[in-house]
């Protein structure tokens, strides 16, 4: 049987480009590396249907910035606003009921002036949070409505190569043999990175390494954030460092939330990380982000992807395959934590799978610096930041993918085979994964 469109994945990315293709007519069929819904976990962060977001904190961004430029600037503003809003309206189609973030503009406005006076940029983004416990039943009704339009979706089905015949892609080659079709997309999500760099350069794809960000996780008391989340939700800050002047920025804030184990799992190892995620609930007296320092890197080395992962796996060692967790205060005056230590702190871990230990000694020397003294200057609009008590998680790893290069329809130079989602490069969120998606699919159908 020869498919219309063969996708390769279903996070975000290859869920919505099904649900544009399908409600068009075409034949689709999803091939899927991870587990179905019904057999995943919470364990199966990476892969499986849903993708990594299934599991994730569920924040969905709308507002064209950050890791949203890299798709306004395939497609223009229009267009990409148009995306967007497709996007939220399926998303409270199968479940999502969230509120919107800001609230109150004019008290964001003087968030955002009060932290310029410090040399802080505040970035603003209309949001909404669905919360790790809600976000698996909206990916269920997704699927259930996927397989009602016809959409074929087989699990743990790992793709090995597709087929290419006089510059046309023809189909996919698994591990359980050959499926046919017209045109294929490839979306294996951030875990399928590396696969996907391997295959553009079995078939002369170009593309060009994405900088990376390396840096901990801060976990600290709630109310430290309460006045910026209560508006916000979503507190993205971004500054330069005195020192070396990298730029280093918070993502993923989880007010009221946890930090949790994220694992990278590569044919030769596993690199353990962390994240951290918020329920709906909101139960957690404590709030957390990602303070990282962005790298890019030049000749010889410009594979980032391979310099992160080498420090990621020298944290792991270090902290003997768990992550790392130092107070602060330890690590300003040079010595390692124990657990005698962080069990008289005023912050009680969120996450206990770890071992105490010196971050010093993980992250390169540069890196740390940027952490200290992106703390320090987060203080002055955060305060009690900078507490002694406040808590460090290592390593906090945003493996950024090659970015493929392709046509404004995110098709490759093979006709027929076109990338979406964040194992491309293309996107770095579930909305701009999914926004992708919708593009690849409307390329296809364009033709």
């Amino acid at each position: 049987m020869e498919y219309d469109v063969i996708i390769v994945g279903s996070g975000p990315a290859g869920m919505f480009a099904a649900k544009k293709l399908a409600e068009n007519g075409k034949k689709v069929l999803i091939l899927e590396k991870g587990k179905d819904l019904d057999k995943r976990t919470s364990k199966d962060l990476m892969c499986g249907v849903g993708g990594t977001g299934t599991f994730s904190d569920g924040k969905l961004h709308f507002t064209p910035v950050l890791s949203h430029k890299k798709i306004l600037d395939l497609c223009g503003k229009e267009k990409y606003e148009r995306i967007v809003k497709e996007v939220d309206e399926t998303f409270t189609k199968f479940g999502v009921d969230s509120e919107y973030y800001p609230k109150d503009m004019d008290k964001v406005n003087e968030l955002v002036n009060e932290c310029r006076k410090h040399g802080i940029m505040l970035y603003v983004r209309k949001t909404r949070h669905v919360g790790s416990d809600r976000l698996p039943q909206v990916i269920r009704n997704f699927y259930d409505y996927l397989l009602s339009q016809g959409v074929d979706l087989q699990t743990e089905t790992t793709v090995k190569d597709i087929i290419v015949e006089n510059g046309k892609v023809k189909g996919v080659v698994t591990d359980e043999g050959e499926f046919y079709g017209k045109n294929v997309i490839l979306c294996p999500g951030r875990l399928g990175a590396r696969w996907l760099q391997e295959l553009a350069n079995k078939y002369g794809l170009d593309y060009k390494y994405e900088k990376i960000e390396v840096g901990v996780r801060v976990e600290f008391p709630a109310s430290v954030l309460k006045r910026f989340s209560d508006e916000m939700y979503e507190t993205v800050f971004s500054l330069r460092t005195p020192t070396f002047d990298d730029v280093v920025r918070t993502f993923c804030p989880c007010p009221n939330g946890r930090v949790a184990i994220e694992e990278y799992r590569y044919n030769d190892s596993t690199l353990v990380c962390v994240n951290g995620y918020s329920t709906s609930k909101h139960d957690s007296p404590n709030s957390n982000f990602a303070l990282v320092t962005e790298i890019n890197l030049t000749e010889p080395l410009e594979n980032t992807i391979v310099y992160g992962k080498t420090i990621g796996l020298l944290a792991n060692t270090i902290g003997g395959g768990k992550p790392i967790i130092q107070r602060y205060y330890d690590l300003k005056h040079g010595r390692r934590s124990t657990w005698e230590r962080i069990n008289r702190s005023y912050v009680t871990p969120t996450l206990k799978d770890v071992v105490p230990g010196d971050i010093s000694m993980a992250l390169p020397h540069r890196v740390v610096v940027d952490i200290m003294e992106g703390i320090e200057m987060l203080s002055r609009v955060l305060p009690g930041l900078n507490s002694g008590d406040t808590l460090l998680y290592a390593p906090e790893i945003k493996l950024r993918s090659s970015r493929i290069d392709t046509d404004q329809n995110l098709q490759t130079k093979i006709k027929g085979l076109y990338v979406a989602g964040d194992g491309a490069g293309i996107s770095g969120n579930i909305v701009g994964a999914a926004s992708s998606g919708i593009i690849a699919a409307e390329g296809i159908l364009s033709k």
